[in-house]
């Protein structure tokens, strides 16, 4: 029971934290068909901005995390300037110039960082002490507080936000349209670069989310935007990149893959990875865009 508990736990919130990030991949590249290699750095601004705000500026927590959002969207607007409106009138999503771009953009938010703040682990304080009056639980032996019920109830509100800001409304359609074709949409009366803009701020927001909601169990640290950067576009991919759902899906076969292997596998610390690449393989040849993503069709 104990161990069941364990991997049910740590699989939950781990993996909304990837499906939050993941989401952040996939809400760029809905509109985009590129890849914000800079999102995992911004996960990493997102912790540390909310952890000046509370700790050097003394604002309480609620208006620390308010703020670590608002400056986010900000970074994901710059984010798009420097990697993606620096190339042109390149078409980015036949070019692979992009990679190099949000690449090089993410290390320097992460200089800035480390220039501007500092480079050590921050612990943030809990945001929910407790929901409806429970405080938390011990069961077998394990321990659920209300901030693990806060981050799964996070990834799965908005992905549920996401899919019917997608599927419902005017803002969601120029998405589908900006990314099937810019062109086109942009004949329309659609402003392309507004909407990939967007893209680049709704990213940045769900970045800082995800920072200030992974802080209750992790501390923020600057590696976190590597590790689980990496881990999130893995997510990204195995759920379908482009897909909301995708991504929450995703990020909890990672999380659970990684959960199981650690409780049964002697040594488990050691094939996590190796677990995780077959998985993300065996998903590929099965299915080559993901287990929700969509088959595109290019015309000549």
């Amino acid at each position: 029971m104990t161990t069941f508990l364990l991997i049910l736990v740590g699989g939950l919130t781990t993996g909304s934290v990837l499906g939050l990030v993941a989401l952040g991949y996939n809400v760029v590249f809905s509109s985009t068909r590129i890849v914000n290699f800079a999102q995992g750095t911004m996960l990493v601004v997102g912790g540390y901005a909310a952890y000046a705000l509370n700790d050097r500026a003394g604002l309480p927590i609620i208006l620390a995390f308010l703020g670590a959002v608002a400056v986010t969207l900000v970074v994901g607007v710059l984010v798009h300037v420097i990697a993606i409106r620096s190339l042109g009138k390149i078409d980015v999503a036949s070019t692979m110039g992009w990679i190099l771009t949000t690449s090089a953009a993410g290390t320097i938010l992460l200089d800035a960082v480390r220039l501007t703040i500092d480079s050590d682990p921050h612990k943030i304080p809990s945001i929910a002490g407790s929901i409806f009056g429970w405080k938390g639980s011990v069961i077998s032996g394990v321990a659920i507080t209300p901030d693990d019920a806060l981050i799964v109830l996070t990834a799965l509100a908005l992905m549920v936000g996401f899919e019917m800001l997608l599927a419902r409304t005017l803002i969601g359609k120029a998405f589908r349209a900006v990314s099937q074709d810019k062109q086109a949409a942009t004949l329309m009366g659609i402003n392309a670069d507004r909407m990939v803009m967007l893209s680049f701020a709704i990213a940045g927001g769900l970045a800082a989310i995800a920072a200030v909601v992974l802080s209750q169990r992790l501390f923020v640290k600057l590696d976190n935007g590597l590790n689980l950067g990496i881990m999130a576009f893995v997510a990204a991919v195995i759920g379908g990149l482009g897909s909301t759902r995708g991504a929450i899906v995703g990020g909890y076969i990672i999380a659970f893959t990684t959960a199981i292997t650690r409780a049964y596998v002697t040594d488990g610390s050691r094939w996590e990875i190796p677990v995780v690449v077959a998985v993300f393989l065996a998903v590929l040849v099965l299915r080559p865009s993901g287990i929700f993503g969509e088959d595109v069709t290019e015309k000549v």
